[in-house]
């Protein structure tokens, strides 16, 4: 529904900086270098801004050229499209204001899990209550030790849970739907 010649993506819990919007306008003077942009986005959860966890840095493409760009079919986390050769960086950070508090944390994981393990049943995956296990392991562990969310304290570790949570549920709910439509 855009008719401008660019488009800049960003949800409502998101807030462009000054710096960014300064940015913006430069890009957009020179706008022959590139057909889209990557920003910095910066993220809270339940209140604190997180640095570690697999959240910083957290790239996102969110401006381009509205006739070169086109947004995926994901059903959670869809992503504009582009030739990575025409993507350009921005300066500044995009404010994200993902998590209030653990309500809005359940409520995602549980919508999120949902989504993403219908989307893997539709493309032919499987799964069961073992491989459920792994990935939640996996997740909090990636989450935790090896992208460092130790570091961002107590909300780095109830961050890795929540992860670990949402990979243990979508494979769950994968494991039931196979069940269900085999």
């Amino acid at each position: 529904m855009a008719t401008g010649d660019w488009v800049l993506s960003i949800d409502a819990d998101e807030e462009v900086t000054p710096a960014l919007r300064d940015s913006i306008q430069l890009a957009l003077l020179q706008a022959g270098n590139y057909d889209a942009y990557e920003l910095s986005r910066f993220s809270s959860y339940c209140g604190r801004f997180i640095r570690h966890g697999g959240w910083w840095p957290d790239p996102v493409l969110r401006l381009f050229r509205r006739d070169q760009g086109k947004f995926s079919d994901h059903r959670v986390h869809e992503r504009v499209l582009v030739d990575p050769s025409r993507i350009g960086r921005l300066e500044g950070l995009l404010m994200h204001y993902s998590f209030r508090n653990l309500e809005q944390v359940l409520a995602k994981v549980n919508h999120y899990s949902t989504e993403n393990a219908g989307m893997l049943h539709s493309r032919g995956r499987r799964a069961g209550l073992g491989s459920a296990i792994l990935h939640g392991l996996w997740t909090f562990f990636r989450s935790y030790i090896l992208q460092a969310g130790f570091l961002d304290g107590r909300e780095g570790f109830i961050l890795a849970v929540s992860n670990a949570e949402g990979s243990y549920y979508k494979y769950l709910k994968l494991m039931y739907l196979a069940e269900r439509q085999p």
